[in-house]
């Protein structure tokens, strides 16, 4: 897993909060119901945002996977701030190794802005591990991508204004397999006063991935809105 977070975290953190807002009502559905004698695992966790969003429409124990040490300390102080740190479990290590230290059934999984990140052969363990760990009629939540494109994509500026700074991200996508972002901090006279160069691969999932990948467990694959999967675990009859 792609740990490069390390040096991006102070510019990337400020651009997430869009991403999980529209998964809020999707996680509060899907995760709401679970009482404190169940386990959720959020893959990822990254500064904690998607932690703190399943820790308000849960009681349930929080194991939150995170290899990147900048993200990591984000997302403790983040928590600690609001007095739910003994509710979250923090492991440091990427995947796979992570998986090792996970109970043996959870239930529930969220995987959220990350799966691009991952070589294949890392993302079919998750999605094989995910499909034999989910508890019977639990559910795991995966952002994925549109069917992966052959072109490159238009670049996409997002700003943020942080006291007298203006913080951009310029992003694209390039087809296949690559992204590169510029972070900038533009001051009132509209000089650069920092930069980073943030270039990584970044590969196409697909929510047919995910199908192909855990075809012949008992699961059912969906997609409740336009880049989610839902893996679901059957229901004993």
């Amino acid at each position: 897993m792609d740990s490069h977070y390390d040096s991006r975290a102070e510019y990337h953190e400020i651009h997430m909060h869009g991403a999980w807002d529209r998964l809020r009502d999707l996680v509060r559905d899907t995760f709401g119901g679970i009482g404190s004698d169940g386990v959720i695992v959020d893959v990822g966790a990254g500064s904690g945002l998607g932690t703190l969003m399943l820790s308000g429409c849960t009681d349930a124990e929080i194991i939150a996977l995170e290899p990147s040490t900048t993200m990591r300390a984000m997302m403790m102080a983040r928590l600690d701030t609001l007095g739910i740190l003994e509710r979250v479990t923090v492991i440091p290590e990427p995947l796979p190794e992570g998986l090792r230290d996970l109970p043996g059934r959870v239930d529930g999984v969220i995987v959220a802005h990350m799966l691009g990140h991952l070589a294949e052969a890392e993302r079919n363990g998750l999605f094989e591990w995910i499909a034999t760990s989910l508890a019977p009629g639990r559910t795991a939540l995966l952002t994925v991508s549109a069917e992966p494109s052959t072109e490159d994509t238009e670049p996409v500026v997002q700003e943020r204004a942080v006291g007298r700074h203006l913080y951009r991200l310029t992003s694209h996508m390039q087809a296949p397999g690559r992204y590169e972002g510029l972070f900038e901090v533009i001051d009132r006279q509209r000089r650069v006063v920092r930069s980073l160069d943030d270039a990584t691969s970044w590969h196409a999932v697909t929510v047919a991935d995910i199908r192909t990948a855990v075809a012949g467990h008992n699961v059912q694959v969906t997609e409740p809105q336009p880049g989610v999967a839902q893996i679901s675990a059957m229901a004993m009859s």
